[in-house]
């Protein structure tokens, strides 16, 4: 059994929201995968997840891959002390559009237990020249087939 789920500030109505909801229900007729999404304030998703929708309280006993979407996410799955694999699936780069605390963000970015995600090709040209770190591959609207074969 494959267990992946995200960690994410809402699901309220938004392009992200809606193809990880989108992609995630493709799951649900697998039975070998596992999805499911922990969040920080609840909200009225986009569209009806088909999977287990959790407070991010819950993320201390998960164990499997757990996606990030920005670096304040990626710090509490860094700080929660639980064996999974940790993503960082960067959807948009905060950086470039508001003053971000840069040691901070680096700490984060550069921990060695994170693995990056990019959007596109344009993104992952920004990524790596922002925090000098490769990023494991490209993932376009939270492609579930893409996910897969990076979180492996």
């Amino acid at each position: 059994m494959i267990n992946i789920a995200t960690i994410i500030d809402d699901l309220s109505m938004s392009q992200k929201s809606f193809y990880l909801i989108k992609e995630f229900n493709k799951c649900i007729s697998n039975t070998d995968i596992s999805t499911g999404i922990f969040y920080n304030r609840i909200s009225t998703p986009p569209i009806e997840p088909l999977f287990a929708c959790k407070n991010v309280a819950f993320l201390g006993s998960y164990q499997g891959v757990i996606i990030s979407t920005t670096a304040q996410e990626a710090e509490i799955t860094l700080k929660t002390a639980n064996n999974s694999k940790r993503f960082l699936y960067l959807w948009d780069m905060d950086w470039t559009m508001k003053p971000v605390d840069f040691d901070k963000y680096m700490s984060i970015l550069r921990d060695d237990r994170l693995r990056i995600i990019a959007r596109s090709q344009s993104h992952v040209d920004c990524i790596e020249n922002f925090c000098n770190k490769n990023v494991v591959g490209i993932v376009d609207n939270w492609d579930i087939d893409s996910l897969m074969e990076i979180t492996r």
